[in-house]
């Protein structure tokens, strides 16, 4: 009996210890899930970073002044007196036409000139002396040649009255002295307007004639002008598009001219970076190669350029400091101050119900706390409220954690 008994009790404290231990597994095993169901984030700690914050956008590198150059009229390449990649100065001459008949012409309007202003001084000082003589004396002779054709006449007359002559003749004879009749009254205008002195027609006139002249004379100046062709800035010659013995005219190319003695830096800075750009700020200036310079904002933009919708924004560096070429890329790096709140990733700042947020982390749990955004700088929101350094925050993936959520810190 004492046996049975024996055997019961050991049978029921095996029992026992089979339940417990299979409680103990299913308390490891809920343990277990509950911490396999803490997410990992990657978590961003807020700093102060008022003295380094920078804006960084990227630009294009173009001369300051870039022109093709052309002659002002045609004819034939007479020389090229540079080559290219040669420094230039204003004013030196690049390249001449062939000015064989342009010189001619010069000479020629010179002439016309000359003649032009002989004949309005001899208008403005009216008729010489003998100018006046000559023509007294024509006003005798035509007295004269009148008096004796009215007495041929008057003599005709009696004799067709006496039938002496034919009608035809005395005809012709009465012809003859309304002839000279008229003749002795052009004389006559003619010595009354040389005694009357210089002719304000005649004036006018020779005035035209000598500013036809001139502006003939300053044309064909002005078309050996343009038959030379010098540089209207300094710089550097970047292309010779002609030679010698070719003809070209306006409007084809000879010789591009590049003035590298400053670069602009051309920025297309968003609508949310625009107010923190001002006119002749310093930017810090970085190319590709590693060679860098400082550089002023000479131009911001006060409209959008619906093309690309950004603001156009001018940098200008001094050409002296680097040794860039036109079309180069380069990052300025453009420094804000005065600005009171924190940076953060965009990745950690989510929107709902047209608020922003954040999600906090305190004690290896999640916060949502709404937060004012302001400027957007680069990969970067600026935070006005709602955060200060030393701060917590989920960086990225919000979508995968939920307001008070424990979780855990990657690489903690």
């Amino acid at each position: 009996m004492k046996k049975w008994i024996s055997l019961t009790i050991v049978a029921l404290l095996l029992t026992g210890c089979e339940k417990l231990d299979e409680r103990t597994g299913q308390l490891k095993r809920m343990e277990e899930e509950t911490v396999i169901k803490v997410k990992t984030v990657n978590a961003y700690t807020v700093e102060d970073n008022q003295n380094v914050r920078t804006m960084e956008v990227p630009g294009v590198v173009t001369p300051r002044q870039e022109l093709g150059l052309s002659f002002g009229t045609s004819g034939k390449i007479a020389s090229i007196l540079v080559q290219k990649g040669a420094s230039v100065k204003a004013g030196q001459t690049l390249a001449t036409l062939d000015q064989s008949g342009l010189q001619a012409g010069i000479q020629a309007a010179s002439g016309q000139v000359a003649s032009a202003a002989i004949r309005r001084s001899k208008a403005l000082s009216g008729p010489e002396s003998h100018e006046v003589q000559t023509q007294k004396l024509q006003v005798e002779k035509a007295k004269e040649l009148a008096l004796k054709a009215e007495r041929e006449y008057s003599q005709a007359t009696i004799l067709f009255a006496n039938g002496a002559i034919s009608k035809d003749e005395l005809d012709r004879l009465a012809l003859a002295q309304k002839q000279a009749r008229l003749s002795l009254e052009e004389e006559e205008v003619a010595y009354n307007k040389l005694m009357q002195g210089a002719d304000r027609l005649d004036v006018e006139e020779a005035e035209v004639g000598v500013s036809q002249a001139n502006v003939q004379l300053s044309r064909a100046k002005q078309e050996a002008a343009d038959a030379v062709l010098k540089a209207p800035f300094s710089g550097v010659v970047a292309e010779i598009s002609q030679v010698a013995t070719q003809q070209t005219g306006p409007g084809s190319e000879v010789i591009r001219l590049v003035d590298t003695s400053t670069w602009i830096v051309k920025l297309q800075v968003d609508s949310e970076q625009i107010g923190n750009w001002q006119t002749g700020a310093t930017v810090h200036v970085k190319a590709a190669d590693g060679s860098e310079a400082e550089g002023k904002v000479t131009f911001v933009s006060p409209t959008m350029d619906q093309n690309v919708g950004a603001y156009p924004v001018e940098v200008t560096v001094n050409g002296s400091a680097v040794n860039w070429k036109g079309g180069m890329t380069v990052t300025c790096q453009y420094a804000l101050s005065g600005k009171q709140g924190v940076l953060v990733p965009v990745a950690s700042i989510g929107v709902a119900e047209e608020e922003y947020y954040v999600m906090k982390i305190n004690e290896n749990t999640v916060a949502k706390t709404p937060v004012k955004v302001g400027a957007l700088h680069g990969t970067f929101y600026e935070v006005l409220e709602g955060l200060e350094p030393g701060d917590q925050i989920v960086g990225s993936g919000l979508s995968y954690v939920v307001d008070g959520e424990a979780v855990k810190v990657a690489d903690e």
